[in-house]
């Protein structure tokens, strides 16, 4: 906590800066002594001048007249420094005044902020209940600004789930209508290829239709898993297994695509409670996102942790890549359903709706930091509470 007199000197100071004095001191009289207190700029010249001053019977009569009169009281100080005026301010306690030296008078409005100032020189016990209100207000005003800060991100993710589930609903509709033609375009196809010759001409345009149409019902199949279609199953699981779990999916891929898998499994996490293989897809998804932003290699991260937010306790789960990178004006996009900077290289912009859509039905959240050409992290935040 910080000390009276620092705290007095502090508000010296700042009294100076804004009004322009050249020095400042605290002045306890008991009696006929006048003892010096804190200070701000009172040099031993100064103070020296200070104490010739006061010894002066009507000064010191002066300087009594500041409490009986209970206001401010003005006067210029003897002729070593005749172009300076002497202020003094009488505090709360009727024992201490506040002198202010100033090369100019001082108008009606810097007066008011020594008069503030006198009234918090306030002694002992009543200074300590001013820093502990002033610490509470910190607190209160600190704790404000985090709830405030909190209020706006469930406000911007609230705006998020409701543009993804209205999506998600014609996507549903859209994926019912196109997977039962396409099943039979599929089906149909590789009855037509069973019975054709290996040396037929038109089996190359039949390989080409059924390799369009399973790329067609893929999508179908992502469309029906953003929109949440299946049914889910919430179990006791533990992170750091579907960790393992998709490294191992995943790791030889890795490999031949030049990239370093460095994985830091946190120690004794705890179990959450979801449903693993939508987790296991959200990892997937953010490995599959990662490396095709790292064409040309470079080091893939996960990491997972214990953390503490809003609270309460989570799983947390990273994913951190040496990529390209995220353009600004892309970041606040990646979440939306057909978004994607990948078009030409079969990017459907389903993977990471999907991801921001399991994420949320667990109740937790995913975030992203990116620059250009130094990579991306995506951090998925999971509760360790059972979500209803």
């Amino acid at each position: 906590m910080i000390s009276s007199a620092n705290l007095v000197e502090s508000l010296l100071k700042e009294a100076c800066l804004l009004t322009g004095c050249c020095w400042s001191v605290s002045l306890t009289c008991r009696g006929e002594t006048c003892q010096l207190g804190e200070n701000y700029r009172l040099t031993k010249a100064r103070e020296s001048q200070l104490r010739q001053f006061l010894k002066e019977k009507n000064n010191l009569a002066w300087l009594f007249g500041v409490f009986s009169a209970g206001r401010m009281r003005a006067r210029a100080l003897p002729a070593a420094e005749s172009n300076l005026r002497l202020y003094a301010f009488p505090c709360a306690d009727a024992q201490t005044v506040l002198l202010a030296a100033s090369s100019a008078e001082l108008p009606t409005t810097q007066q008011r902020i020594w008069r503030l100032v006198s009234l918090a020189r306030l002694g002992g016990e009543q200074t300590a209940r001013l820093q502990q209100a002033v610490l509470a207000l910190e607190e209160t005003q600190q704790e404000l600004q985090a709830r405030i800060a909190a209020q706006r991100e469930a406000e911007s993710r609230l705006v998020q789930a409701a543009k993804l589930a209205a999506v998600g609903e014609m996507a549903a509709g859209v994926a019912h209508e196109l997977n039962n033609p396409l099943t039979s375009v599929v089906g149909f196809t590789e009855l037509s290829l069973d019975a054709l010759p290996p040396d037929s001409p038109v089996r190359g345009d039949l390989d080409l239709v059924l390799r369009e149409a399973q790329r067609a019902r893929s999508v179908v199949r992502r469309l029906l898993d953003f929109a949440r279609q299946g049914e889910t199953l919430r179990v006791r699981a533990d992170l750091n297994e579907i960790v393992e779990d998709v490294v191992m999916l995943t790791k030889h891929f890795l490999q031949t695509s030049g990239v370093r898998l460095d994985v830091r499994l946190g120690q004794e996490l705890p179990w959450g409670q979801f449903d693993r293989n939508q987790i296991k897809q959200v990892l997937i998804n953010l490995v599959n996102n990662a490396m095709y932003a790292m064409p040309e290699g470079g080091s893939l991260i996960l990491e997972t942790s214990r953390c503490e937010r809003y609270a309460r306790s989570w799983l947390q789960l990273q994913v951190r890549d040496t990529g390209v990178g995220i353009p600004v004006e892309h970041l606040e996009r990646i979440f939306e359903p057909f978004f994607t900077t990948r078009g030409e290289k079969g990017g459907t912009g389903l993977g990471l709706s999907v991801t921001y859509g399991i994420v949320t039905d667990h109740g937790g959240m995913i975030e992203v930091e990116s620059q250009p050409g130094k990579g991306s992290t995506f951090t998925v935040w999971l509760p360790l509470e059972a979500q209803a």
